[in-house]
This record gives C-alpha cells, structure tokens and sequence, in this order.
C-alpha cells in the first residue's frame, strides 16, 4: 500500500519535537537556513544526501523519518533526541561518565 508522504511536513515535525529552531537544525545539518525554510514549507525538495544531513543532525535515522508515527513512539523518540542533541557534541570522556550515571539511575529505579 502506498502512503504519501510530505516530506516539509516530516521535517518541521522532528524539528519541533527536538526542540530545535529552523537556524538551529540548518547549522547542524549544515545546510542554508533559507533553504530549510523551502522545505518545511515545500516549495523545495531535498536530496537523498541533504535529507540524510537532516535526519543526522534530528538524530534520526532516514527508515525512522519515514515510519508511520504512533504517539507513544513519538513522544520517548522527542526525548532520545533532545537527548541526543544536547550530549552529541561532548567529548568521549564526557559522555562516558554520563552514560554511567544513567547506569547508576537505572539501578536505583529497579
């Protein structure tokens, strides 16, 4: 069965569940602001490269920007990318130690 997708619709969707601005994701994705603009709009299409650029810089994969939403799956996803997005930039060292320390509060919940 074909389902259509828009995909400016995907994109502004990931954008404002991860908490990022339009400028914001364009910088990660390295890509023009503008041009980020035409495509959440669309007025533009993206490349398979450009679109890998964004769903890389979500913290997505592009079988993920593609899969039908479910809202549970949809909120904790928002979640693990604003979580990604605020540790992908740190040092190993850095996320090392926080990955032990969520180690540490997994064991305390049990």
């Amino acid at each position: 069965m074909y389902n259509e997708i828009n995909v400016g619709e995907r994109i502004k969707y990931f954008r404002t569940k991860s908490g990022l601005s339009q400028e914001s994701l364009a910088l990660q994705a390295e890509i023009n602001p503008a041009f980020l603009g035409h495509l959440e709009r669309g007025l533009k299409n993206p490349t398979i490269k450009t679109l890998e650029k964004i769903t890389c810089a979500l913290g997505i994969s592009l079988a993920e920007f593609f899969e039908p939403n479910t809202e549970t799956t949809d909120e904790k996803q928002a979640a693990l990318t604003h979580i990604y997005n605020q540790i992908k930039d740190l040092p190993l060292e850095s996320v090392n130690k926080i990955s032990i320390i969520l180690q540490n509060v997994l064991t305390l919940e049990k």
